[in-house]
């Protein structure tokens, strides 16, 4: 009697389960294998045979692992390197021209996992372009050594290790180094050189520009610290007369690092002097030196790292002149307190306060012998209910006292704490007699208050 159709087909699929299950069982009773590192002679040079990927921030370099046979098994493979053979080599001439590549200069994995049936596997070894910049003309080297290969795997002898051999010159041209530098360095820097540096009643920013050439790759810091020996030789030898040496510290300070964006070419930093400094050598000229060193990426230039900077007190140094007025008025006037009448406004001291009732408007005026430049003031919040505070004003000027130019305004200002100082800039090239603070709104109050209002003429 014939076998049914559908007990036939159950045993012919039980038939194809059963075969997959021993072919399957055979791959796993496969003998372990040997592993090696492919290279020619023990040897991988790049360039050479071996194929690499550069790019502005390092070059990278495929490293390929080979089994005897396919992998019977999952296993892992332990990646190291072996700096004493690098060593040996080098002190014995069989490496010449050559240096160790120093192990902040490259990263690799510290093990590999081998997949079941593969029979090769790559691995990458990154090398920053700093490194081969760096030793430009020699060639660097590395021991690539594995180890710990597990389920029974063993090293195919000494194909288990392999040096690499980077040649510098021909990985890059002398135009490809990237070289960091100050970008005024060659030439004495006057600053400022401009007008974008930040004046202050303590302090003023001076911004040093910082250059890299060739293309920017990623982000970068280069230390900056004073030079103060170098400053002193100009000084000493008359390079710079008249010249008075600044101390770090004491009359300036420095940001630790200066920092590169991601592609950018250019970065600047801050240096901040001490107004008091620059008031005490307002009739000489302060010198000071700076110089870069330690980049995270690429190379100092050797030539352009330090700049000689000389400071002109005169375009620095802004200068409080309230209080140089002949004459100070007021449209409205605080008759019932005198202690928060008008003059608490420019007396210099934040801890009074002009306070007027039935606030709608209000000016404050002041008079000056002779014409002033101005292109700063400050206004300080006073001690009570925040609603007081001024919001919307004008800074306005004169020449007669009656036709007046507005040189500022200001709207929805606000203060955030009390006696609190805020200072407000403005570009203003000519020279007016008077000056008033035009205060057109305050935050909702009937009472106006103002701790201080201070005018300040700027370079």
């Amino acid at each position: 009697m014939g076998k049914k159709p559908g007990l036939l087909c159950l045993l012919l699929l039980s038939g194809i389960i059963a075969c997959n299950k021993n072919e399957r069982f055979t791959d796993e009773t496969l003998p372990p294998v040997k592993v090696a590192i492919s290279s020619v002679n023990g040897q991988i040079i790049i360039p050479g045979a071996a194929s690499y990927i550069k790019s502005n921030d390092k070059i990278t370099i495929p490293v390929k692992i080979a089994l005897s046979s396919s992998a019977p098994k999952i296993f892992t493979l332990s990646i190291g390197v072996n700096n004493d053979t690098i060593q040996q080599l080098i002190s014995t001439g069989k490496l010449p021209n050559t240096v160790l590549l120093e192990d902040n200069y490259y990263t690799i994995p510290r093990a590999a996992e081998i997949r079941f049936g593969v029979d090769t596997l790559s691995f990458n070894l990154d090398i920053a372009m700093q490194a081969i910049e760096k030793s430009y003309g020699k060639s660097l080297a590395l021991a690539i050594q594995l180890g710990n290969p597990g389920k029974n795997n063993t090293l195919d002898g000494a194909a288990g290790s392999a040096i690499v051999i980077v040649h510098t010159d021909k990985v890059i041209t002398p135009a490809e180094i990237h070289y960091v530098y100050f970008t005024d360095a060659g030439t004495i820097s006057h600053q400022p050189s401009g007008d974008n540096a930040i004046l202050g009643t303590t302090e003023v920013t001076v911004p040093i520009s910082v250059s890299l050439g060739g293309i920017a790759g990623n982000a970068f810091t280069a230390t900056v610290n004073a030079a103060p020996d170098t400053a002193q030789r100009l000084l000493d030898k008359g390079t710079i007369t008249d010249g008075v040496l600044l101390a770090k510290d004491n009359d300036y300070t420095l940001p630790p690092t200066v920092n590169f964006d991601a592609n950018k070419n250019t970065a600047t930093f801050g240096l901040k002097v001490k107004v008091a400094a620059l008031q005490q050598y307002a009739a000489q000229k302060p010198v000071l030196a700076l110089t870069l060193s330690d980049p995270s990426n690429h190379l100092v230039d050797s030539v352009k790292k330090t700049v000689v900077i000389v400071l002109d007190p005169s375009k620095l140094i802004e200068t409080d002149i309230t209080n140089t007025n002949i004459r100070y008025s007021v449209q409205f006037e605080n008759t019932s307190n005198g202690n928060e009448n008008s003059p608490k406004l420019i007396d210099n001291n934040i801890n009074t306060k002009f306070l007027l009732f039935n606030f709608t408007n209000a000016w404050m005026q002041l008079d000056f012998a002779m014409p002033q430049y101005t292109g700063a003031y400050t206004i300080t919040s006073a001690n009570d209910a925040p609603g007081r505070d001024p919001k919307n004003w004008e800074i306005q000027g004169s020449s007669d006292g009656q036709n007046w130019v507005v040189l500022d305004s200001r709207n929805n200002e606000s203060f955030g704490s009390r006696f609190l100082t805020r200072k407000f800039t403005f570009s203003n090239k000519v020279a007016f007699k008077y000056y008033r603070l035009n205060v057109t709104a305050n935050w909702g109050e009937g009472l106006f208050q103002c701790a201080e209002w201070r005018l300040l003429r700027r370079p």
